[in-house]
């Protein structure tokens, strides 16, 4: 039995562990439920290290695959494979360590929940697992969409873990929204790919790339990287990742480092080449690529609170890699990636003890005193924070990142400008890191220290401390693993890039002796209107489809609003309303009116009394009336809006009348769960006839 037949094994242990503790009726102690949710996490990377040690030989370097099913339907044969070569090694390896630290930890910082919220945290966490080492191991679109999927799911139920929170129900629902929006152009790019190909299989897809007619190849590789843009929370679509904080610090920790948001990063360099054929998409993510790492360090600079700082530094750094990749670089941007999830990591994690130590306070003033009240978490971060920073030499994060900003050199004519955004986003990034450090370095008062941690905490800091140190020597040989050129980094360009970090520690001590300095420039950057982006979607599209979906959802929402409209007409303000849009007002438009066309055609209008006084203003009426009178009463009452407004209520009661099917009983979901994946088995197994 070779060792590449062990691959689809890998995450099998994380979906046990799943279907254990969601699934299983019986009542399992809170020592049994750590148990299987910490274990289950664990054996993927000790399953996956043999087939690691399989490619040291370079059996892997080519690529092999791994097939599990094959559905063939007579047109075309559906091939559902893994596959193993250097980038799932690379982001395999990364994930299941990563993830297996992070639920040791988990182990302790989730230990008081409620048995029930404990049970389902562990659950939840094990699938996301699965999910996630079937993106970075699949072979084929079927099974890549599958996990990215599931992820998908499983993030917005952990993000929405406190469910007694609105807040954190909110964020998790925005996170969805979001990321379903890319992954539906996701799935329009992966669709449009396959028929031009005429496979399922990954390397098929990628070998029809160059017989692809360009007009095709450029709207497929946009609406690819559009939905892993959106998974990777880059602009536009960066708005669902701050707050998405609001879910335990575990979950940031692995949904924010290694997981969630890389997974963009992993398709992106999965389908390198599609990119390579389609320069002028290639140039888009480039510059999403930077524009993010800029605009994240820039907002993560002025942040009060450790979570939102971490959350707008993890959009940074996924932007160098989105740039690198942008440039043709994939080797590069997997190198930072490995590097970025060790000290990201490490930095929710320590971040999660002294905010605990700080009775649970996030913000970073709270944070005040740490150094003294627990030194272990206070001098990992401080790791954390040198890697991020890329202070030189002594950090694995400098060695990353210099690979990252030698690329951009060396990427052409615009090498040079990209080159100083991103020495200026990696100046900031020491600026917001180190800010952190001296705060929580300082003292304070209260010295005393509540005992939590043990050996479930201080293991993950030391290992993944100690990588943020010494994992920079690995950095060149994950860049040759991976394919990329021999590094070769100019001295003054290294100097120059050493240089950054250096600045940006002095320029935080600066901010934190002079805190008012800090609050000036984040009142004048709270007025730009970039930085509040979140408020306008807000004003502009939430606010009023909210208020639609109410009318449209309540049987009583036109009385409501026709009940708000007479308070209007007796002087008492109802916002929210239609009739309170004041270009309404102007235009005489209210929904509360049904004869409005009337009202035009009579002239009663305040739109039309105030033009009828003027020549021009009477033939404008005029036309008015015999295009209203003419045109528009032909079609009032719509007839067309009202049968497909009977077809949708008819069909809401069809969907309540099947809902009655779902009993809310979890053996019932699992019975009809068990029969569906005997059909597609029979299936299967039937098409094999032919």
């Amino acid at each position: 039995m070779s060792m590449i037949s062990l691959l689809p094994f890998v995450p099998v242990p994380a979906l046990v562990g799943f279907i254990v503790l969601s699934l299983t009726p019986a009542t399992l102690s809170r020592a049994v439920v750590i148990a299987i949710g910490v274990g289950a996490a664990v054996l993927p990377a000790i399953l996956f290290a043999p087939v690691a040690l399989s490619c040291l030989d370079g059996a892997c370097v080519s690529g092999a695959v791994a097939p599990i099913l094959s559905i063939d339907v007579g047109v075309f044969v559906a091939q559902i494979a893994m596959s193993l070569d250097p980038l799932s090694m690379v982001t395999g390896g990364t994930v299941a360590v990563v993830a297996a630290l992070v639920l040791i930890y988990s182990g302790a910082y989730m230990g008081s929940e409620p048995l029930p919220e404990l049970r389902r945290y562990f659950a939840l966490m094990n699938l996301f697992l699965a999910g996630m080492l079937a993106v970075v191991f699949a072979g084929d679109v079927i099974l890549l969409f599958l996990g990215w999927e599931t992820i998908g799911l499983c993030s917005f139920m952990l993000i929405a873990f406190y469910t007694k929170l609105p807040k954190a129900v909110s964020a998790g629902r925005k996170a969805l929204i979001t990321t379903r929006i890319a992954d539906t152009m996701l799935l329009a790019g992966l669709m449009m790919l396959f028929l031009s190909a005429g496979t399922t299989r990954l390397d098929g897809m990628l070998a029809a790339v160059p017989s692809i007619d360009p007009w095709r190849l450029a709207p497929i590789a946009g609406l690819i990287a559009l939905g892993a843009l959106g998974k990777s929370a880059q602009f536009p679509f960066h708005t669902w990742l701050p707050s998405a904080m609001a879910g335990p610090t575990p979950v940031s920790a692995l949904l924010h480092s290694a997981t969630m948001v890389a997974a963009g990063v992993i398709l992106l360099a999965r389908l390198a080449p599609l990119f390579a054929a389609a320069p002028e998409i290639s140039a888009m993510v480039a510059m999403l690529g930077i524009l993010t790492a800029a605009f994240g360090a820039l907002i993560a600079v002025i942040q009060p609170d450790i979570k939102k700082l971490l959350a707008f530094s993890t959009m940074s750094q996924i932007g160098f890699m989105v740039l690198a990749l942008g440039l043709g670089a994939p080797a590069v941007a997997l190198a930072h990636f490995a590097i970025h999830a060790a000290f990201k990591s490490l930095l929710f994690l320590s971040a999660g003890v002294m905010s605990h130590a700080s009775g649970g306070s996030t913000a970073i003033e709270a944070l005040r005193g740490a150094r003294y009240r627990q030194p272990w978490a206070f001098w990992s971060f401080a790791i954390g924070a040198a890697s991020l920073a890329g202070l030189p030499v002594i950090t694995a994060g400098w060695y990353s990142k210099e690979a990252v900003l030698a690329a951009v050199w060396s990427s052409g004519p615009w090498g040079v400008p990209l080159w100083l955004l991103a020495a200026i986003a990696a100046m900031l990034t020491a600026t917001y890191a180190f800010r952190v450090v001296f705060i929580a370095g300082s003292q304070s008062a209260d010295l005393a220290a509540p005992p939590w941690g043990g050996l479930a905490v201080l293991v993950p800091l030391v290992v993944l401390a100690t990588v943020a140190v010494v994992g920079g020597l690995s950095v060149g040989a994950l860049i040759s693993f991976a394919g990329g050129p021999p590094e070769d980094i100019p001295l003054l360009l290294a100097l120059l890039g050493a240089a950054a970090p250096i600045l940006g520690v002095l320029l935080a001590r600066r901010f934190v002796r002079n805190p008012r300095e800090l609050e000036r420039i984040a009142a004048r950057l709270r007025h730009v209107r970039a930085f509040r982006i979140e408020i306008l979607y807000y004003y502009y599209f939430v606010r009023r489809f909210r208020h639609v979906a109410t009318v449209l959802g309540n049987a009583e929402g036109t009385e409501a609003v026709a009940q708000a409209a007479a308070l209007r007409r007796e002087g008492i303000d109802v916002p929210g309303t239609v009739a309170d849009d004041p270009a309404a007002r102007a235009f005489g438009v209210d929904a509360t009116k049904p004869d409005f066309i009337a009202r035009v055609t009579d002239g009663q209008t305040p739109m039309v009394r105030l033009v009828s006084g003027d020549p021009v203003g009477r033939i404008l009426i005029a036309v008015a009336r015999v295009f209203v009178g003419s045109f528009v009463a032909r079609f009032s009452p719509d007839q067309i809006d009202r049968a497909w407004m009977g077809f949708a209520g008819g069909f809401g009661h069809a969907w309540a009348q099947a809902r009655r099917i779902q009993t809310g009983r979890v053996r019932d979901h699992s019975l009809w769960i068990a029969l569906g994946c005997v059909g597609l088995l029979l299936f299967a197994w039937g098409t094999s006839w032919r």
